[in-house]
């Protein structure tokens, strides 16, 4: 998306600005992980075991210069999705009860 998207457009989508804000930072981020799998899995990186060590990391580096990955952005696919109503979200099944127990 290079053009600027206006406010309206995303409360066509949801109730309010504040909502939609929460619902494309967490598609995002689910987006972003889909795509750290797949980097993994075309690199040939096995992430059986989840160790952050610093070598680990100039692994993933030395392994990805080979091959140069171009995905799109999250956030960009996170947008398009909820403006074109591809995109589904739900509260759970009892979010006023969950909000009453925080109160407490």
């Amino acid at each position: 998306m290079g053009s600027t998207l206006s406010l309206e457009d995303l409360v066509k989508h949801s109730d309010n600005i504040y909502e939609a804000i929460i619902i494309l930072g967490k598609r995002a981020n689910q987006i972003n992980e889909d795509q750290k799998v797949f980097i993994e899995r075309e690199a040939g990186i096995d992430d059986s075991y989840d160790n952050d060590d610093e070598d680990d990391y100039n692994d993933r580096d030395m392994l990805n210069e080979g091959k140069k990955i171009r995905l799109p952005k999250p956030t960009s696919m996170a947008i398009e999705e909820f403006i074109s109503g591809k995109l589904q979200y739900d509260y759970g099944d009892d979010v006023e009860g969950e909000a009453a127990q925080a109160k407490e």
